[in-house]
C-alpha cells in the first residue's frame, strides 16, 4: 500500500449550496458553474499562483479571498483559500458591473 502523498490532495469546495442562487438563471451559467467546480474540486493548488494560471482572470487580495468571474452573469465568486489544507470555501456571491 502506498502512502497518501499529502501533495496530491485535491481541493474541497465547501460553501456549495451558495452557489445554488446562480444555477437555472439560464444553460450556459449552468454549465459554467459545473465546469469552474469540477476544475476545483480537482485542483490540487499549493499557491495563489496556481489558482491565477488556472484562472486568469480571476483576482486575489493578499488576505487569500479569490474572486471568480460567472461567466455571462454580473456576478462574482468570492473563495477563501487555505492551502496547507487543500480548502476552498465559497463565502459571497456579489453583484459586479459588466
Amino acid at each position: 500500500m502506498f502512502p497518501l502523498c499529502e501533495h496530491l490532495r485535491n481541493m474541497k469546495l465547501l460553501g456549495r449550496d451558495k452557489l445554488q442562487a446562480l444555477l437555472g438563471l439560464d444553460e450556459q451559467t449552468d454549465k459554467w458553474i459545473r465546469g469552474w467546480m469540477s476544475e476545483v474540486m480537482t485542483a490540487n493548488w499549493k499557491h495563489p499562483i496556481d489558482v491565477l494560471h488556472q484562472f486568469p482572470h480571476a483576482t486575489s487580495d493578499p488576505s487569500g479571498i479569490f474572486q471568480f468571474r460567472v461567466g455571462g452573469q454580473p456576478k462574482v465568486i468570492e473563495v477563501s483559500m487555505t492551502f496547507p489544507r487543500a480548502m476552498a470555501i465559497v463565502i459571497d456571491l456579489k453583484h459586479t458591473n459588466l
